[in-house]
């Protein structure tokens, strides 16, 4: 399918957005006041070593420890160097996750310093090709290194993917050499920043063109494109106009939904998405659809529209871990084998290679998908400050009701005052104004004023009477 990368610029950010077939589909961030780690290489010093979750927990120089699973080796000590590849960013409270299998990505392939082993793209299906390739790796590749043939080498000439791993070994020696002489804890290899990434990791037949907004990003993706010549057919445009280039390219309503809990479907239904600390669950609903044939047809149709678009959320929000999606209800095998398939088919394109599972008695299924970097969520998005996250606060008469057994109380007191105060939230304040005081005034036999405060929380309120405060 035609594909277009869109590339803002900017000094406090990056944004990447890829469009195939007119529709957004994958969109990245990257703020200059967060460091994106994943891919970079540190030598960092053992601090701790717990045996109980076989893992480690190596001091990279940065703030949070980075966390290093050891499996049943376990051959580390505290104090320890040793040199780790960052394969998932830090989330939360949650530090880096570590890696020693560490990979130096190219244009053509990935060296593998410690492995010993020729991998070929599972999309290069041509099987002369794969024997070319195969041939050409395991003729140029360092003794003791392996090699993994990215999809781009198709087609291209020996002489310049043997060029790639000569520049990755390249690589490798300068980094090898920097870290005999760096002390732990230090960074010795910058993962390339996001534009560059990007071509590289994107660039295929079916991407047409590439727009960006930013000179300085737009000159260094120029350089890198007269290095490749599968990219001599690619249009590289500088967009100068002052409406935001997300806009331009009509995928700004797109971005804007990425944070909407409902995603609506063709026919009419919707899938509605929520996130826990565990999972993300996607329900799928008919919503007002009501089919044009019988109810099973319609469910199908649902359930296929569900599954497509399912594949793509997971995509443009970058969401990962488990996932679980709850389909209507299907009644035969045959069915519900077929949303399988549509799903799996709908996923194949998506570099986090998620792995569907069964789909159960409930019509439930179970999706894993590989979470490297910050959830997109996390990094455009912050808690409510209202409420807290849950996605709720109390109700307006629930918060009436405690307002009213405050004021009995107090009320109840020897000495209190027969003229009362209540100071609350604008949204709560207009709501006893209009339906309680003055019935509470003649049960409770005082005089009460509601003034409104936009600086409380809208849980929040205050009475007082001659005394003081109680909140």
């Amino acid at each position: 399918m035609p594909a277009k990368i869109i590339i803002g610029g900017g000094a406090d950010e990056i944004r990447m957005g890829l469009v195939e077939n007119g529709r957004l589909t994958e969109y990245l961030v990257e703020r200059t006041a967060e460091q994106h780690l994943v891919g970079s290489i540190f030598k960092g010093r053992v601090c701790n070593v717990v045996r109980g979750i076989q893992a480690a927990f190596i001091d990279i120089g940065l703030e949070q420890n980075a966390f290093l699973y050891l499996g049943d080796t376990m051959d580390v000590t505290e104090g320890q160097s040793v040199i780790v590849q960052i394969s998932k960013d830090a989330r939360g409270t949650k530090g880096p996750t570590a890696t020693r299998e560490l990979t130096l990505p190219g244009r053509y392939a990935v060296l593998l310093p410690h492995a010993d082993y020729v991998g070929i793209s599972r999309k290069i299906n041509d099987k002369a090709e794969k024997e070319r390739l195969n041939a050409i790796y395991n003729a140029v590749r360092p003794a003791g290194m392996g090699v993994v043939v990215r999809t781009a080498a198709a087609g291209v000439a020996a002489e310049l993917l043997e060029q790639d791993v000569a520049e990755l070994l390249a690589a490798w020696k300068v980094l090898a050499a920097r870290e005999k002489v760096a002390k732990a804890p230090c960074l010795l290899r910058r993962e390339l920043d996001l534009p560059i990434r990007i071509v590289r990791d994107y660039l295929r037949p079916q991407l047409q063109e590439i727009v960006i907004d930013d000179l300085a990003i737009y000159k260094r993706v120029e350089e890198l494109l007269k290095q490749l010549p599968q990219s001599k057919n690619l249009k590289l445009t500088l967009y100068q106009g002052l409406e935001d280039i997300f806009a331009y390219n009509k995928q700004q309503e797109a971005v804007a939904g990425i944070s909407d809990r409902h995603v609506p479907l063709p026919s009419g239904g919707y899938l509605v998405i929520d996130y826990t600390e565990a999972m993300t669950v996607i329900d799928v609903n008919s919503g007002k659809f009501s089919g044009r044939e019988n109810l099973e047809e319609t469910i199908m149709q649902i359930n296929r529209e569900a599954a497509a678009e399912i594949a793509l959320q997971l995509r443009l929000r970058d969401i990962g871990g488990i996932i679980v999606v709850d389909f209507i209800d299907m009644h035969t095998d045959e069915h519900k084998k077929e949303i399988l398939g549509v799903l799996q088919h709908s996923l194949a394109g998506d570099k986090m290679h998620p792995k569907v599972q069964d789909i159960t008695v409930l019509n439930l299924v179970e999706i894993t998908r590989k979470k490297s970097r910050q959830n997109l969520s996390s990094v455009l998005y912050a808690t409510c400050p209202t409420c807290d996250g849950s996605g709720r606060v109390q109700s307006r008469e629930t918060l009436a009701l405690e307002v009213k057994r405050r004021l009995r109380s107090l009320l109840k007191r020897r000495g209190s005052a027969k003229s009362l105060l209540v100071v609350a939230n604008p949204w709560l304040s207009q709501w006893l104004l209009a339906k309680d005081i003055r019935a509470w005034e003649r049960e409770l036999a005082c005089t009460i004023k509601v003034e409104a405060d936009s600086s409380l929380h809208v849980e929040s309120f205050m009475i007082l009477d001659n005394t003081g405060v109680d909140k």
